[in-house]
């Protein structure tokens, strides 16, 4: 079993890198590419630049989705604690899951602010420029 998985996530690296490296030494070419779900969409030839505005909006994504995910927990948690009805093994259940629930959310922004030392360092434009785009009607 160990060995199945340990060949998925080897087939999967291994596929993730084949792309990204035909996506680096890809020359541009006169087509246009511009989706309006990525932020700065502007009409772009140069992949480097659109892999950029994909990692952005994906990373984005990611990160909202976490944060609704946390609010979803957080309600749940004062539910559940509003529900103990003084009995300390829910009360400290509830406890638990407020915990945790806070702590996910602290790491969260903690992968943000570290995605972004990581792009300042190493000079990759897509996480230097990465800021959370909130979704708007």
């Amino acid at each position: 079993m160990k060995k199945n998985i340990l060949f998925v996530i080897l087939f999967f690296v291994t596929c993730l890198e084949i792309v990204s490296w035909k996506l680096l030494f890809a020359r541009p070419v006169l087509a246009v590419i511009c989706n309006p779900v990525l932020k700065n969409c502007v009409s772009s030839t140069n992949p480097t630049q659109y892999t950029n505005n994909v990692l952005s909006a994906v990373i984005s994504l990611f990160f909202i989705v976490g944060i609704i995910y946390f609010f979803w927990h957080l309600i749940f948690a004062g539910y559940h604690l509003i529900g103990s009805d003084g009995d300390p093994k829910k009360f400290e259940t509830a406890k638990n899951e407020l915990t945790y629930s806070v702590l996910g959310l602290i790491v969260i922004f903690s992968i943000f602010a570290i995605l972004k030392f990581v792009g300042v360092v190493l000079g990759i434009q897509g996480l230097k420029s990465l800021s959370i785009k909130w979704p708007t009607l």
